[in-house]
């Protein structure tokens, strides 16, 4: 990271194309194996475009998207759903560090700042997100912060495939206020 300072805010249309390619070389890179290489390298840019552009025209009411900047760079960004789940409490739909960004806490400091907002706006059911099973790094990640995996489950990729995933959890948003 740089020497100035990395600023986080709620997230306007004018950061729709950064956070779209954001996802989307994300996920070539954390999926590459896991999804089709076909969909990696054609499909995926429109693929997360069409996304955030139904994301940023008709948003959910619960839909909460932080971003993290540093200047006109986009670092990161977190989608949230609150409450969406009326056990498990809050969805981390996306959460996403650009390369240069990552293992400098970035991801924790989203995170956080995404269980503040839930607890200032809904119960505390807690909160819960899908990870790929073969998204090691990421599952040890949210392990540190406290997520257990709840359960197996399969997602259908966008490319038409079916992936095994992990739904992991914080039962309670507060330990993630712990710095």
């Amino acid at each position: 990271m740089k020497n100035t300072m990395v600023e986080l805010s709620i997230a306007n249309s004018d950061d729709m194309d950064a956070i779209a390619a954001l996802h989307a070389t994300s996920w070539q890179a954390i999926y590459r194996g896991l999804l089709s290489e076909n969909y990696l390298n054609h499909d995926i840019f429109q693929d997360r475009q069409n996304i955030w552009q139904q994301r940023f025209a008709a948003p959910e009411p619960h839909q909460r998207i932080l971003v993290a900047r540093e200047g006109e760079n986009l670092c990161g960004f977190i989608c949230i759903y609150l409450d969406n789940h009326s056990q498990w409490g809050t969805l981390v739909e996306n959460l996403h560090i650009n390369r240069a960004y990552q293992g400098v806490g970035l991801g924790k400091q989203l995170l956080q700042s995404a269980a503040k907002l839930s607890h200032q706006q809904t119960a505390d059911k807690g909160m819960y997100l899908e990870v790929l099973a073969g998204n090691q790094a990421a599952q040890t990640f949210y392990q540190k912060l406290g997520a257990f995996n709840a359960r197996a489950q399969q997602w259908q990729a966008p490319d038409g495939s079916i992936v095994e995933e992990f739904v992991y959890r914080w039962q309670s948003v507060a330990p993630l206020f712990v710095k």
